[in-house]
């Protein structure tokens, strides 16, 4: 197993996983039938949505393990920092938008 190339799939697949709740959190809030479809799969909508980006996170770190070429020590970090910038980005945003939420601006 090549670490280098497992830890930069790792974390472009993290990366993918957070845009994606990101998303599913406030597309959820906003849309009833979502949901509650969501609620309907695994008995709660953040469990669906763990299940769901869990298995979003395992498929697309091996596909990616399997297409990327090999990574040197600049992509890797490359690769890194866009999963800080966002993870601090997905943070701010779920938090805003919960507290408008809660204000009721939407």
């Amino acid at each position: 197993m090549n670490k280098p190339k497992l830890i930069i799939s790792s974390a472009y697949a993290a990366t993918v996983a957070i845009i994606f709740v990101v998303v599913i959190t406030v597309w959820a809030e906003l849309s009833p039938p979502l949901k509650n479809w969501l609620a309907n799969f695994s008995g709660h909508h953040w469990t669906s949505k763990s299940i769901f980006s869990v298995g979003m996170y395992a498929v697309a770190t091996v596909v990616l393990y399997f297409i990327l070429h090999e990574p040197n020590d600049t992509s890797i970090r490359k690769a890194l920092f866009l999963l800080l910038v966002l993870v601090v980005l997905g943070v701010i945003i779920i938090t805003l938008f919960y507290t408008g939420h809660h204000f009721g601006f939407f």
